[in-house]
């Protein structure tokens, strides 16, 4: 099946070859502005040249050939040599029957036989989830969501945080000041401010990190104690973390962390030696990267310890090792570009994988101290922010709703908060700051998931009239006005869109595709009855329905959920 863009382009394409055979051009085409038709063409300007003929002279020959064609109603010329084509209304009416029976039936093959591997919000063990992982959890995930849309078979790996010298500071916290009943009475609360305190101690104490870096050694020597205690953290972290993912809405196929790779780590650096990439400097491991202005990549400490680097690059090897995978994507903030630039390029020089590599960066959200630092405790939870959403989701929304009882309210009041905050993050481009604002992130008018949520609810009520009035007298007039047009063009565009997101990796095209057409719809909505009194309007019906299908995907990309009354 082919979307109404593509049958537009290859019924302009055939007539452009039938009237210049000569020319080797491809025809492409946009969206235009209502007033001068649906669908504009540039061709007879990127043709100019090579035929050595003025782009008016060929914008009007194919004009004359398009006007024989039954699937236009208009073509017009417009200066300096575009070509403007209106479609007969029932090409847009079937083309909006097939997006109701199948919407993505376009691209749901796009991806077949291809295989992405993609890790996200990679959250570290033994500390609450904050906001800056909340980013790449909700971005990541949609991508997920596009790529599996799109056809492709996708594996969801978090690669998460359970190695590292900060574990040793935290083991040394534990040791040193923990009480182990107070711990496993709230064990992650416990553990953040163990490891507040080791940092507040080791400005005072200069030996302390020392101390750390020797605990982490013993683990990656394989200490008995600092293992078991290590154990502890990741269970205790990983049950708190499931339960958010799964409040979130979000599901990963594997939790292959850090620690998964250590028995893996040996041969990479085998590998790197035998090569001669890896080098030895000041008793370190490095490998020096093709930019000058850039520092080695350190692949080993001094002390033997391994990096995050490391890792990365066993994690590489397990996954093509695994899967084969086409594409490997980490979505990850901006800040780690140095780190997954030298990760691709270290991984390139050693053949770990034919894979693309791919680095979905993203900007943070910014506050009012200039940033967030668990050292420093100040970071902004998760859960507090789920928390506080729901508070004011309950107070300013659901309180307007009617007809609800409790059990309704409360799961509204939950949909709505996680609907929220996942829509706020996804319809700002990630490639810059994400700015957190309570009022338009929770207004019922505007850019916001709220707004989708009542909008779907109105696509919904209006559906199931049209159930209920099967046996009413129907009309099924082909006549179009301008909102029913510019809405039915809205819906014809949602497989490029889906294409567009999946390829750039950004949600933010698909959010703000869905605002778009539910601000044209809610315009149709208030101006065109889709029953007036006994008489069903059957094309009106399938406008709405259609619109609800594809809102429907567009909330299935994004990982929102729709609810059935407001």
């Amino acid at each position: 099946m082919k979307t109404l863009r593509q049958q537009i382009q290859d019924i302009i394409q055939t007539a452009f070859l039938a009237t210049f055979p000569d020319s080797n051009a491809k025809v492409q085409i946009e969206y235009c502005d209502l007033q001068f038709g649906h669908f504009a063409t540039n061709i007879a300007l990127v043709s100019s040249k090579e035929m050595r003929v003025s782009p008016l002279e060929i914008a009007d020959k194919l004009a004359d050939a398009l006007r024989d064609c039954p699937e236009f109603t208009k073509v017009e010329v417009q200066k300096p040599g575009f070509v403007n084509v209106e479609a007969q209304n029932r090409l847009l009416l079937a083309n909006l029957s097939a997006v109701y029976e199948d919407v993505l039936a376009p691209v749901k093959d796009y991806g077949q036989d291809k295989k992405v591997i993609i890790d996200y919000s990679h959250p570290n063990i033994g500390k609450p989830m904050g906001v800056h992982h909340l980013l790449s959890t909700i971005i990541g995930d949609s991508i997920k969501r596009l790529y599996r849309e799109s056809g492709y078979e996708v594996i969801a790996d978090n690669f998460v945080g359970d190695m590292g010298t900060q574990f040793g500071k935290l083991i040394h916290a534990v040791k040193t000041w923990g009480d182990m009943q107070v711990i496993e009475a709230d064990p992650v609360a416990e553990l953040l401010k163990l490891y507040i305190h080791f940092h507040v101690e080791a400005e005072l104490d200069e030996t302390l990190d020392d101390a750390g870096r020797a605990e982490y050694k013993k683990i990656e020597e394989g200490d008995p104690e600092n293992r078991a205690l290590l154990a502890k953290i990741q269970t205790w972290s990983m049950a708190e973390m499931l339960a958010l993912y799964d409040e979130l809405g979000v599901e990963f196929d594997y939790f292959n962390g850090e620690s998964f790779y250590e028995d893996k780590i040996e041969a990479i650096v085998a590998l790197g030696v035998e090569k001669g990439i890896f080098v030895e400097s000041q008793g370190a491991l490095i490998c020096e990267t093709d930019n000058p202005d850039e520092p080695p990549a350190l692949i080993q400490k001094k002390d033997g310890t391994s990096l995050y680097l490391t890792r990365d690059l066993a994690r590489v090897a397990y996954w093509e090792q695994t899967w084969h995978p086409d594409y490997m994507i980490n979505v990850v903030d901006v800040a780690q570009s140095l780190q997954l630039r030298q990760v691709y390029e270290v991984s390139d020089k050693l053949g770990l994988t034919d894979a693309e590599n791919v680095h979905v960066a993203f900007g943070r959200m910014q506050f009012a101290d200039g940033g967030m630092s668990t050292r420093k405790g100040n970071i902004i939870l998760v859960e507090d922010l789920i928390v506080e959403t729901k508070r004011r989701v309950a107070e300013q929304i659901v309180t307007l709703s009617k007809n609800l009882s409790s059990i309704e309210e409360s799961k509204l009041t939950n949909v709505l908060a996680i609907n929220a905050l996942k829509y706020n993050i996804l319809r700002q481009n990630r490639q810059s700051d994400i700015n957190f604002d309570w009022d338009s992130m929770l207004s019922l008018e505007g850019n916001s998931a709220p707004y989708l949520a009542y909008s779907s609810v109105r696509m919904q009520a209006i559906q199931r009239t049209g159930e209920e009035h099967t046996n009413d007298k129907v009309e099924s007039t082909s006549d179009l006005d301008m909102a029913e047009i510019e809405l039915v063009l809205q819906i014809s565009r949602v497989n490029e869109v889906i294409l567009g997101a999946t390829h750039n990796y950004q949600p933010s095209d698909v959010a703000n595709y869905c605002y778009e057409l539910c601000r044209m719809y809610n315009s149709f909505y208030h101006t065109h009855k889709v029953l007036e009194g006994d008489v069903l309007h059957t094309n009106r019906l399938l406008m709405n329905n259609a619109c609800l299908r594809v809102v429907q995907v567009c909330f299935e990309t994004m990982g929102l959920t729709m609810p059935g009354k407001m």
